[in-house]
């Protein structure tokens, strides 16, 4: 199994600011609070709940897009959060052209839950 990541939200704005064109504000800070914390979410006996890789990267993507703490470019923040944890994790993923794209627009539509976020990155390694 991978080793655990865990970040912040000081790490999902140090990624905003290299990946959106404008100095994009949060909005909501409580959105970034739930996106950042979400990927270590335990169970009532301590054990993660998120276990795979995949799956914790998929709640920054999956988050940001629901809950939008950012006024604008919440797709292009989340999904280089859920690339980035991937990564270093020791699993780079690779989507085809419009993988990402298509998965935003389902996740937005609610047609994509999380775990179904998860098995797309998941696939894309």
């Amino acid at each position: 199994m991978s080793p655990v990541i865990r970040v912040d939200a000081g790490w999902i704005l140090e990624i905003q600011t290299h990946v959106s064109p404008i100095n994009t504000p949060v909005a909501d800070w409580g959105a970034l609070d739930a996106m950042a914390g979400r990927h270590l979410f335990e169970q009532p006996h301590g054990e993660l709940y998120y276990a795979e890789p995949a799956a914790r990267a998929a709640t920054f993507f999956h988050t940001s897009l629901l809950l939008r703490p950012f006024a604008d470019f919440n797709a292009v923040i989340g999904w280089a959060c859920a690339s980035l944890y991937m990564t270093a994790s020791g699993q780079r993923v690779d989507p085809k052209s419009d993988d990402v794209h298509l998965l935003a627009g389902a996740i937005r539509a609610q047609e994509a839950d999380l775990r179904d976020t998860a098995r797309a990155i998941a696939g894309w390694r």
